[in-house]
Parts: structure tokens; C-alpha cells; sequence
């Protein structure tokens, strides 16, 4: 992590319209290679996919390692090819695990339209920080009690986007029982995020 920096950051990203790739529902959810929808209740999912394009989602994720086979730039965000996916604006706010959500984290929620609260446990993560999860479980259920402290905005659209893998990722999102909505990618590479958003906008 020393080469990348630590502290906190904005910023909009332009949404990329290149990620058309098939999917195909199976009981109504849609699913693909990398990523599936594990729960979320209709009103969610229909609020979220028709969001105004002027409405932004602000998405928080944690700083951790690169995946091991990217192709991502070491200085960069490995979850920015995740903003550019996200076919709305985006504000992108990464968060710390060992310094969890801040008043600065909280002052982005009256603007937004969409929350999307992403935790990452694969391998390599949980190598580098046993409490990985905790952490980043802690950052999640912080934010959420925010937004529904905040009466302006207690009915958007927040999904937990959990990245671990098949095995493991079942037991993890049992854990977080208290967000309706999460969606499940197995892996952080850019196409494993591309998935995630395909599943959840029904692209």
C-alpha cells in the first residue's frame, strides 16, 4: 500500500458505456460468470435502475491491495474501473480500514441519489489484515445508520456490494443480515466489477 495514497478523496467519474455483455435471469435475478444478486427487494432494484441522471451514487470503498492479476496501474484505485461502470454519476469515496467512516464520509450522503458500500474479503485482503472484514463490516453498518438517521434521503437505494469468493462469500453475507440488498462478485479484476454492475442495472 505505500505506493498508493492514503488519504481520502472525491471524485465524479465518467460512466463507460462499453461493458454490453449478456446476461441471463434465472427466477428473476440476473446472474453471470463473476457476480450474482444474493437479495434485494424489488423496490430497490427498480428504484435504483431508474434513478435520474442527474441523481449520483456515491461509492465508498475501502483502500486494500490489488488483485493479484491486474492490470490497473500500482498508484491507482483498484476499484475505480467500478465507477466507470456504474452508468449514472459517481462519486467515489474510499474509506480506511483501520480509521472506519468519518464525518467527511457522512457530509457526502445528503447529496446522494444511490449508495453503493463495497467490502472486500478474498484471500489476499484477509493475508494483509485479519480484520479485514470487522473493519470494513463496521464502515458499512455506520454509513447505514446515517443514512437512515437523515430523513432526506432514508429511502435510497444502499447495496453492499460483498467481493469474496463462492466458497466463503455465502457465510459473509449471512453476517450483514441488516442490508436488504447485496450483491455478490466473486473477485475485484475489472471485468469481475464490470459483472457486478451488469447483474445489478440488468444490463
Amino acid at each position: 500500500m505505500g505506493e498508493r495514497k492514503s488519504k481520502l478523496s472525491c471524485k465524479k467519474t465518467t460512466p463507460s458505456r462499453s461493458y454490453m455483455a449478456s446476461t441471463v435471469a434465472q427466477q428473476g435475478v440476473f446472474v453471470s460468470s463473476n457476480a450474482k444478486i444474493v437479495r434485494c427487494p424489488d423496490g430497490i432494484l427498480n428504484r435504483l435502475r431508474r434513478l435520474h441522471e442527474a441523481e449520483i451514487i456515491t461509492l465508498f470503498t475501502p483502500f486494500v491491495p490489488h488483485p493479484p492479476a491486474t492490470k490497473l496501474a500500482k498508484d491507482s484505485d483498484p476499484f475505480e474501473p467500478l465507477g466507470r461502470a456504474l452508468p449514472r454519476q459517481v462519486r467515489h469515496v474510499p474509506y480506511r480500514l483501520d480509521k472506519g467512516m468519518t464525518e467527511l464520509h457522512a457530509d457526502f450522503l445528503p447529496a446522494s441519489g444511490a449508495v453503493v458500500i463495497v467490502v472486500c474479503v478474498t484471500e489476499n485482503v484477509l493475508r494483509t489484515n485479519a480484520k479485514a472484514f470487522e473493519q470494513q463490516v463496521d464502515f458499512g453498518r455506520n454509513i447505514w445508520r446515517r443514512i437512515h438517521e437523515i430523513s432526506a434521503i432514508a429511502g435510497i437505494p444502499t447495496i453492499l456490494l460483498l467481493v469474496s469468493s463462492d466458497a466463503a462469500g455465502q457465510a459473509y453475507a449471512d453476517a450483514m443480515q441488516e442490508f436488504p440488498a447485496l450483491v455478490m462478485a466473486n473477485n475485484y479484476t475489472t471485468s469481475g466489477l464490470a459483472d457486478a454492475v451488469r447483474v445489478l442495472f440488468g444490463l
